[in-house]
Formats: structure tokens, sequence, C-alpha cells
């Protein structure tokens, strides 16, 4: 997520704060201090209160790290990459690379949250039952948290948990596509039934999860949709081949006739051989001073094989936020280039051909 800082690394995991966690953690150190029993600190003296309301919101979101990390550890132990956790407004989430497709390990990874919430507040319960208050106030409000969030997670819906539950065990019987849109149904029907719910009761906060869970349900099949076209086709059946490239003594003006001539804003950079140097985009030619390409070119260049999935190279652009990548082969010779765009339009042709087919077989 942008708009997000780092405040701690754990277990080599880095863990970000979103900007709009400072709105929710204001919210609950008031509500904590203002609040009657058993759920807030009210019938308390005021110094004492408002310690307890400050330790309670730091230990609630301690709390969702906890469930985060839960998630972050079987996805590093199945072999996914954690690119870091990011607590904000909603709560917590991990940054998985690739959710891994086998069912078990699916499912491993998406109870472990819960689990460790559950864990928290059986720990909690166990010690609410030892303590006196202070303490015993505060397990009591960590062991209902604790549980809330857990069973909370558990419903069957993305971008939670139990969405991704309940996808495992339709994955077993559908395939890992048709599974995810299944979930994804079952997650916007229980996000309608949420936001009904909450316009009802006049409940804002539930009428905005339910925003979220129906964002959240489409956004995941959209792009296990996107994936599922995408691993069809290699790069070397999307890319441009034999594309323009210039060379490190190019002028600067020259590049930009390029671009002005064939309305492509970024080229190859090689040496003699034709063996992939750099990159110059229109970017590099405004920000940067200098008269020739290798003044201004990106020298740290993302390259690609031909043999590569398109639907890697595209989470690769993602994740980089670059709009095209040069294709090399064994030697380093540019072979071709291939855009974001070029991608694009790839899944918007297999769109169309599969609706059209639907439709064909239909009418037939």
């Amino acid at each position: 997520m942008s708009q997000s800082f780092r405040i701690c690394r754990i277990a080599g995991i880095d863990v970000k704060v979103h900007f709009s966690l400072i709105f929710i953690l204001a919210f609950l150190i008031y509500a904590f201090y203002v609040m009657p029993p058993p759920y807030g600190y009210a019938d308390f003296p005021p110094d004492l209160r408002l310690v307890m309301a400050v330790i309670t919101t730091i230990v609630f979101f301690a709390c969702i790290l906890f469930h985060e990390l839960c998630h972050s550890y079987f996805a590093i132990k199945f072999g996914s990459k954690v690119r870091g956790i990011v607590l904000f407004i909603f709560g917590g989430v991990s940054l998985i690379d690739e959710i891994p497709k086998e069912p078990r390990k699916e499912f491993i990874m998406a109870i472990a949250g819960p689990a460790g919430s559950f864990f928290l507040a059986f720990l909690s319960y166990l010690l609410m039952a030892v303590s006196a208050d202070p303490l015993q106030r505060f397990f009591f409000i960590m062991w209902y948290f604790n549980a809330i969030l857990g069973a909370f997670n558990l419903i069957p819906a993305f971008p939670m948990d139990g969405g991704r539950v309940l996808r495992s065990f339709l994955a077993q019987k559908m395939g890992y596509v048709k599974a995810t849109r299944a979930a994804a149904e079952v997650g916007r029907f229980m996000a309608i039934a949420m936001a009904v719910f909450g316009l009802i009761g006049g409940n804002v906060w539930l009428i905005l999860i339910a925003l979220f869970v129906y964002l959240g349900a489409g956004e995941e099949e959209r792009h296990v949709t996107l994936e599922g076209m995408l691993s069809r086709f290699k790069i070397a059946d999307i890319m441009t081949p034999n594309p323009i490239c210039v060379t490190p003594d190019t002028p600067k003006d020259e590049v930009l006739e390029l671009m002005l001539k064939y309305k492509h804003l970024g080229y190859p950079v090689v040496d003699e051989y034709g063996r992939i140097l750099g990159i110059v985009t229109l970017k590099d030619l405004i920000e940067k001073p200098g008269e020739r390409v290798e003044d201004v070119m990106t020298r740290n260049v993302v390259v690609t094989t031909p043999d590569a999935s398109a639907d890697k190279i595209l989470k690769i652009m993602t994740e980089k936020g670059i709009g095209r990548i040069p294709v090399v082969d064994e030697s380093g010779r540019v072979i071709g280039i291939v855009t974001r765009s070029d991608i694009m339009r790839v899944t918007e042709i297999v769109e169309v051909i599969e609706n059209y087919s639907k439709l064909y077989g239909h009418r037939e």
C-alpha cells in the first residue's frame, strides 16, 4: 500500500503503518476511555482510564499484527514471498506475492490467522480468570476482541480468510479459477446482506465493511481470472519482435523524434552487438540532465525471456511500476519488447473470444 511507513521488521518481514491508522487509533483510545464496563474503563480514575485506553489500543493492533504474522509464517514456509504487513484503518493485510494454489496449502495459510486469534482469545480468557482489575478488564477486552477477530475473518467472503478457506474446499472439486468465482459470488452475497443489515440498523461501520468485502470479492475474482487468461501465453506470443533500439551515444533529440514518429515512450539501449545496456524513457529525457542517451538512461533495467509466462511479467510490471520490459535471448541480445498495453490488449481479445464462444454455443 502507498502512503505507508515502516515501523519495525519481524523475522525478515517489514511491518508498515498506513496513515489511516492514526484515525482509528485516536478513535479507539477515546472509545475505551469513555465506554462503560465491561468494554471500556469509564468507571476508573481519569489517569488510569487514559493509561489503560492507550495500552489496550496498542495491544489491540499488536493482536492484529500477530494474526497477520501467522499467515505470513505459513506463506514463507510454502515458498511464497512476503513483501510486508500493513496495518490500516480496517485492520491488517499481509502483502504476499503469490497465494499457494494447492488447496491444502491455501487452507493452512488462510486458517492460520483465525487460529492465532483464537489462541490469543483462549490465553486472554485464562489470564482474565486469575487477574484483578484493571488487568481483568484488559484481558476480558482482549478475549472478546480476539474471539470476534477470529470469527469475523472466517466469514466466507473475500478478502477475509474465510473466502480463501471456502475456495480451498471448492478448488478440490472444480479447479482454482471456478472455485474463486464461486467464492466471490458468496462474498458478494454476504456483502449485500451486511449492507442491508447496516442500513436497517443505522450501522455505518457495517456498511463500510460491506463495501470493503464487495469490492474485495470482485478484485480477487478479476485478479484470478486475469491470471488464468495470461498463464496460457508466453511473452513470445505477445511481444513486439525486433524493436527499435538506440545506442548510448544517440543524442536526446533523436530519441524524442523517434517518440514523435512511432508513439513509443521507451526504447532499449544496446551495445554494438545488440546486447541490452539499459532503457531510456520520456521521463528520463525530461528529468535527467545530459545530451546523450548514456547520460540519462536507466541502467538497472528489468528484462525477460521469450518463454516467460505473461501473468508473471504483468505482476512484475505492477509491483515495480514499469510500463515496458525488453525481451532478451540467452546472450542478452534484445529480440523484442513487451508493454503493459500489449498484455492488456491480449486479455481484452481473449475475453471477447470467450464471450463470443459462449454466445455462439448458446445460440447453437
